[in-house]
């Protein structure tokens, strides 16, 4: 079985979602509150917020298990000068257990026709990248923006890998050059998704 390995910039962390999860989730928590949280703040008041953080993350944690998820990448900090609400999950897929090789490049020129994808080739590796925003459903939520890569595990047709990121809020641009409407955080993905490197690993699907 193939793993990976990506380039990962502050403030985003990982949390395998096959082992340890619980573990790594409390260890983050009690990282951020410990950098994060005014000295004077007394314990009994930090204890809530934190409590309150692990459940937020282990929800996320339990609806990515549930649909193949390897790993749940966060942002645990402003990214510039921004609160956001964003993730990517990175998740084994089975298209076909009976897939060959030579199968493969027909079932991606399919996904190509679809509207709104593109190929990207990274590290010889093609994959199919899909973005698409999603309008607000009225006036109490925001609208939120999702960006799929997928491809085919090399040597292992039959497995596939779906990185899938999203976001809720409006566009997030650059304040020196706010009229090219590119949003940040689409880019900070796409920048992060062009290092991933493949890697034998037979324990593991996903590594960072």
């Amino acid at each position: 079985m193939r793993s990976y390995r990506l380039a990962l910039p502050p403030p985003w962390e990982r949390i395998s979602l096959r082992k340890g999860t619980q573990d790594r989730v409390q260890q983050i928590v009690d990282d951020v509150a410990a950098a994060h949280t005014p000295k004077e703040v007394p314990p009994d008041q930090v204890g809530p917020k934190k409590r309150e953080l692990v459940r937020a993350i282990m929800m996320q944690v339990k609806q990515a298990q549930d649909t193949g998820g390897v790993d749940l990448y966060l942002p645990l900090a402003d990214i510039h000068g921004f609160t956001v609400q964003a993730s990517f999950i990175v998740s084994e897929v089975t298209p076909d257990a009976n897939m060959t090789a030579d199968e493969v490049p027909g079932v991606m020129a399919s996904m190509l026709r679809a509207e709104g994808v593109r190929p990207v080739t990274i590290d010889d590796t093609v994959w199919v990248r899909r973005q698409a925003m999603v309008p607000a459903r009225d006036d109490q939520s925001a609208p939120s923006t999702r960006v799929e890569y997928v491809t085919a595990v090399p040597g292992v047709p039959r497995y596939w890998i779906l990185s899938s990121f999203s976001k809720v809020g409006p566009p997030i641009t650059d304040p020196d050059n706010p009229e090219d409407g590119d949003d940040l955080l689409v880019g900070l993905f796409d920048a992060i998704m062009t290092s991933w490197r493949w890697q034998y690993d037979e324990r593991a699907t996903g590594r960072s």
